[in-house]
């Protein structure tokens, strides 16, 4: 299953938001089964860029590829990961094939 649906929050500065603040809530895009038959809810992603001008995706503990990232301003997050932050994603639910992440600044 795949797609996406995202919600951003952060504080606004007066040009851009700060990356440290950025939360999103999406859903894994092409989830890849064999390694999310090993998540549950509570669980720790890292967010990955692939290269520097992407794709985004999120790795397991293990740095298997758990599925692709995709946001309404992808631009956002990976000029802030190109700027030296770095994100994690917490599974906040599986189900089959739906995987919710929020994604999260973890130089905070």
């Amino acid at each position: 299953m795949s797609g996406s649906s995202s919600d951003y929050s952060f504080e606004v500065g007066p040009n851009q938001p700060n990356c440290a603040d950025i939360v999103l809530r999406t859903q894994l895009a092409s989830p890849n089964p064999a390694v999310i038959a090993n998540l549950a809810a509570g669980d720790i992603l890292t967010v990955h860029l692939l290269s520097a001008v992407g794709p985004l995706q999120a790795l397991n503990k293990d740095n298997l590829v758990a599925g692709a990232i995709l946001t309404s301003n992808p631009a956002l997050l990976i000029n802030c990961i190109n700027n030296g932050f770095e994100f994690q994603a917490r599974i906040l639910s599986i189900n089959g094939g739906d995987c919710q992440i929020s994604i999260y600044c973890s130089n905070r």
